[in-house]
């Protein structure tokens, strides 16, 4: 029994075993057989049109004053007192007492030359009686040192040169107080009280808080898309390119404005450049469109970007996408990448300017790619730009901006000669006519935009005559003398400001009407209603 247990008890594990293999074989999922799929690479992409543009430069440059002096001794004493702001760091105001040194050897060599005036005076007039009084004896020939007359010139020319001592004396005096020439900022204070100095000591070092001015070094290149007037008959009546500074303050990036408005004499012999300086007006005044900017401090460091020459079809790149120095990728209509030399007239710090090789529409490449095969597809992702970040941040607009003020300034001249009574006349028509429109008919209100269009001609038209011809009644200044010109304007300011007082107030919102060079009207609000 147990051999044979031995034999049977295997043998039927093996067939449990053999149809549990069967049935896990017939319950076991099928398998789907797959194509395999190439995966194209994803790019991104940014289609490019030609424009007209201004290239802006980048630079680099420090930040000086435009007016920086030693102040030096003229006279020698002790120090007796140094304002508050004569002070490292220190502002003061123009004719401002900043230094007072003892005069009292220089008074006392004021009285001695007052005493030698006199003395010369009595002498000048012992001699003058002499000579009168020997000239009126008659009949006796005599010659001029006879007659006493060189003595007489010798007692003048005595009294001159005493009385150009004490003007020497109390030009003296007047040099120990140390004044302010201009409104500005103490980079370094070198005496203090009880100090004496003598003629020449440097007293400290002063700088004007005006203007400041920036050297930016540019190269040959640059220099081809910057209008850099180089010769002084151009440079008389130039502008000035505009350029925008940009600087860091407590990690936050803050900018300025200012104007090239001169070149330095030559090339630097070191580095083959030529620098042109830019001039800031106002550095150290508040900024309403940056509440927070600081001042524009002597010794910042700064960035610039100057408004280069307007170029006609040029395409704006993003740098990343330049290959090898002037090559770009491309993508096709069939999604093919394409190897596009260009040329590229400028490499700008994010962007290159390129004006030729490229046509309206074509997709750049932006991505970078390991392996790029002429030819390879690829899917498209379009690329948005951020305006904060990949912007140019309005340097292109420099030049316009510009135009534009100075538009707005020749505007506001002419606006200023058109008489106030024509202005009020006109805003009470436009006002009169919006009140009447609602209940009118389409014809009354056609005649009434043509009643107020023709003020509108009228007054622009006064206003051209008032620019175009000067006054009659307005006095001829190369006619009068100094103190009668002057004279005349004090009186045709008291007359306007009278005329000002009696005129009634004008509402904020009426703007005046003001005639372009271009010959376009600007109507007041309510005009400008009634037309639309």
């Amino acid at each position: 029994m147990n051999k044979a247990l031995k034999i049977v008890l295997p043998l039927a594990a093996i067939g449990v075993a053999v149809i549990i293999s069967v049935l896990l074989f017939i319950s076991s999922p099928k398998i789907e057989h797959k194509a395999i799929e190439i995966k194209q690479p994803q790019v991104s992409v940014l289609p490019v049109y030609s424009k007209a543009l201004s290239i802006p430069v980048s630079a680099r440059g420090t930040v000086t004053p435009g007016t920086e002096i030693q102040l030096n001794s003229e006279v020698s004493g002790q120090v007796l007192s140094v304002s508050n702001h004569f002070a490292n760091g220190g502002f003061f105001k123009k004719g401002e007492v900043l230094i007072t040194i003892d005069p009292i050897e220089y008074e006392a060599n004021i009285s001695r030359a007052k005493a030698n005036v006199a003395k010369a005076k009595e002498a000048e007039l012992r001699a003058s009686a002499e000579y009168r009084a020997r000239n009126r004896v008659k009949g006796v020939k005599r010659d001029s040192y006879a007659l006493g007359k060189s003595q007489w010139d010798q007692a003048k020319a005595s009294l001159q040169a005493a009385r150009a001592e004490l003007q020497s004396a109390e030009l003296q005096k007047k040099r120990t107080l140390v004044r302010a020439p201009f409104d500005g900022r103490v980079r370094m204070k070198s005496v203090d009280v009880g100090q004496y100095i003598r003629p020449g000591i440097v007293m400290g070092t002063i700088y004007a808080v005006d203007v400041a001015e920036v050297r930016l070094p540019l190269s040959d290149r640059q220099l081809a898309l910057v209008d850099v007037q180089l010769r002084y008959q151009e440079s008389t009546e130039f502008e000035g390119t505009p350029v925008l500074l940009k600087g860091q303050y407590g990690g936050k990036p803050y900018v300025w404005e200012g104007r090239i408005v001169r070149s330095e004499g030559g090339l630097d012999e070191k580095n083959r450049l030529l620098y042109v300086v830019a001039r800031i007006e106002n550095p150290y005044a508040r900024d309403e469109n940056q509440p927070d900017r600081p001042p524009l401090s002597a010794g910042t460091f700064v960035e610039a970007q100057i408004a280069g020459r307007y170029h006609q079809g040029v395409f704006t790149v993003p740098r990343r996408a330049l290959r090898n120095g002037s090559q770009l990728w491309l993508v096709d209509a069939d999604k093919r990448l394409v190897r596009r030399e260009v040329d590229v007239i400028y490499k700008g710090k994010d962007e290159i300017y390129v004006n030729g090789g490229l046509k309206d529409g074509d997709q750049i490449v932006l991505s970078q790619l390991d392996i790029a095969v002429k030819g390879m597809r690829v899917r498209t992702k379009i690329f948005v730009p951020d305006p904060l970040l990949d912007a140019p941040g309005g340097v292109n607009d420099l030049m316009s901006k510009a135009v534009k003020r100075r538009e707005n300034n020749i505007m506001k001249a002419m606006a200023d000669q058109i008489p106030v009574q024509d202005r009020q006349a006109v805003k009470a028509a436009a006002t009169a006519a919006i009140g009447k429109m609602l209940d009118s008919t389409p014809q009354q209100r056609k005649d009434m935009i043509k009643d107020i269009t023709q003020a509108v001609t009228e007054t622009a038209a006064k206003a051209q005559d008032i620019v175009q011809e000067p006054a009659a009644s307005a006095p001829d200044k190369g006619a009068m003398s100094p103190l009668a010109a002057l004279i005349a304007e004090d009186e045709a300011a008291q007359a306007s400001k009278e005329n000002a007082s009696v005129t009634p107030k004008v509402e904020p919102k009426a703007r005046p009407i003001a005639v372009s060079s271009s010959g376009l009207v600007i109507a007041p609000q309510p005009l400008a209603e009634a037309i639309r």
